[in-house]
């Protein structure tokens, strides 16, 4: 009975040094694994701080490239208004020079009126010109008819004078009847000279008139040549200035058709970058939706990483405190067992010397 009592001491005593290095491998293992929980939450939560800079990253990218295609619509907003603008001041310009031609059109007609008016005056005034020149003509007809008489006449005279001049150196002792022959002559010589002057005098009036009138007339036909002319200068200017006119229509006209062009296309692309923006957008949205759940699902892994670290660091420590009280109790053992191990062991010796001398006992 002693010795299986030693041998139940000796096994318990064994079962306690078994047991304390049990606790031992289960504090070391506690250790291994909180070491391990440790690495892994540093490695991630390094793994949220990336992808947390990874999302910051992508947002500033986003709202940078957001930035640029508001800034590239503005810029083509700013283009559209400034072609809408000039295209303003080409119909501007268009409606001025239609109303130029429209004013251009006026003056021609009205320069074809006045060509047709100057041209009826003109054969007007060349009927009465050849009408004056008739009379003219047949004025002077007249005149040289009258200063043919009026020479016959002037001879006439001539010849009666001579005659009495020949008569009085003949005879100046004429009787009565010859005196009165004389006088007779004289008083129709007297008649003839006034009748001669009253010619003349109605003769120069006649020409007189007729120069009056030539020169009213060459004046009014080099007024009429002259205002000719000015019409034909004017017509000559109005055509330049419609074909001027026209050329700066057609210009205008290309013109208005190539911004036109230009804000069909910039409308194009106006749409195409509207479309971009939202397609980009959508997309940015959907990634920073993305990114938010990813970060949310990594911030619950952390959350629970953190948990059962903490859950860890409790189990630690409480293995601790138990290693601490395990080491303890087994300080007690030892410092319990060292006396009766010695005793164990002399009696042990004691029971195998026993054992072996009772028999020849």
């Amino acid at each position: 009975k002693e010795e299986f009592k030693v041998k139940a001491l000796i096994q318990m005593a064994i079962m306690q040094l078994w047991s304390s290095s049990d606790s031992e491998k289960v504090i070391q293992r506690l250790n291994d694994e909180l070491q391990e929980a440790q690495e892994l939450a540093k490695i991630e939560k390094h793994k949220c701080r990336e992808l947390q800079g990874i999302l910051e990253e992508e947002r500033k990218e986003k709202k940078q490239q957001a930035d640029e295609a508001a800034k590239q619509i503005k810029n083509l907003q700013g283009q559209l208004q400034h072609l809408q603008d000039e295209m303003g001041v080409l119909r501007e310009q268009a409606g001025v020079v239609s109303s130029s031609q429209k004013e251009l059109q006026g003056a021609r007609d009205e320069t074809k009126a006045l060509k047709r008016a100057l041209e009826s005056a003109a054969s007007e005034r060349d009927h009465d010109v050849a009408a004056v020149q008739a009379k003219l003509s047949t004025a002077l007809k007249d005149a040289d008819k009258w200063r043919e008489m009026a020479g016959k006449y002037e001879r006439e005279i001539d010849n009666l004078q001579r005659d009495l001049q020949q008569q009085s150196n003949q005879s100046r002792y004429c009787s009565l009847s010859a005196f009165t022959a004389s006088e007779l002559q004289s008083m129709q010589v007297d008649s003839l000279q006034s009748e001669c002057a009253s010619l003349r005098a109605e003769k120069e009036d006649l020409l007189k008139t007729q120069q009056k009138e030539k020169a009213n007339l060459q004046s009014e036909c080099a007024a009429l040549r002259s205002e000719n002319e000015a019409l034909l200068q004017k017509q000559k200017q109005l055509e330049k200035d419609l074909s001027s006119l026209h050329s700066q229509n057609s210009e205008l006209s290309g013109n208005v058709k190539a911004l036109e062009m230009s804000q069909q296309e910039l409308e194009k692309r106006l749409e195409a970058l509207q479309l971009q923006h939202q397609r980009d957008s959508t997309n940015m949205q959907a990634q920073l939706e993305d990114a938010d759940s990813r970060s949310k699902i990594l911030q619950r892994e952390y959350e629970e990483t953190k948990t059962e670290l903490s859950d860890l660091k409790e189990k630690y420590e409480q293995a601790e405190q138990e290693k601490r009280s395990l080491t303890e109790e087994l300080d007690d053992c030892k410092t319990s067992l060292l006396l009766p191990v010695q005793a164990i062991v002399i009696g042990l010796i004691l029971a195998l010397l026993y054992w072996c001398f009772g028999a020849l006992w």
